[in-house]
């Protein structure tokens, strides 16, 4: 952000940049603090997720990997981790965990996605998106993947999708 006097010029982010990964770290802790205390402990965990790495003695309940080919900065990689306190997204390759499942797509599908613009059932059913591993983990899983959205509402509005 930048500018003078009460005009401000937002940069928006391109998806799945190392910029945008930093804004949804930002996005996070911003919603967090609209839903409390207790939310604001989640967001430090999301935005402190660095610091965890390896240390930490919590198995999550499901890792999903995801997996762009074709990102405007090569191939681009992430987890979205369901843990007891909610999900979180971790975008650095020394925090990830052993993942049980792998969505590998394109960044076109991906972005279609994160926009809003396709659903995943939709890309996975028209073959724009693989699922492997183990696939019973989503069933397990199911209650609280079936509506998630990582993508908070501002973030998606200052992100750009090309």
């Amino acid at each position: 952000m930048s500018g003078t006097g009460s005009w401000y010029i937002y940069e928006m982010a391109r998806f799945l940049s190392e910029a945008w990964f930093d804004e949804l770290s930002v996005g996070a802790e911003r919603l967090a603090e609209a839903h409390g205390a207790a939310g604001q402990a989640g967001a430090r965990e999301h935005v402190s997720e660095a610091k965890r790495g390896a240390t930490d003695s919590r198995a999550p309940g499901l890792v999903v990997e995801v997996i762009a080919s074709g990102a405007p900065e090569g191939e681009v990689r992430y987890q979205l981790v369901m843990e007891l306190d909610g999900p979180r997204l971790v975008s650095r390759r020394e925090d990830f965990h052993r993942a049980q499942v792998e969505l590998r797509a394109g960044y076109a599908t991906l972005a279609g996605i994160a926009s809003g613009e396709l659903s995943a059932i939709d890309a996975l059913s028209a073959g724009l998106a693989r699922v492997s591993g183990n696939i019973a983990a989503l069933s397990v899983n199911q209650s609280g993947i079936g509506g998630l959205d990582l993508l908070p509402s501002a973030v998606r509005a200052t992100t750009t999708f090309e």
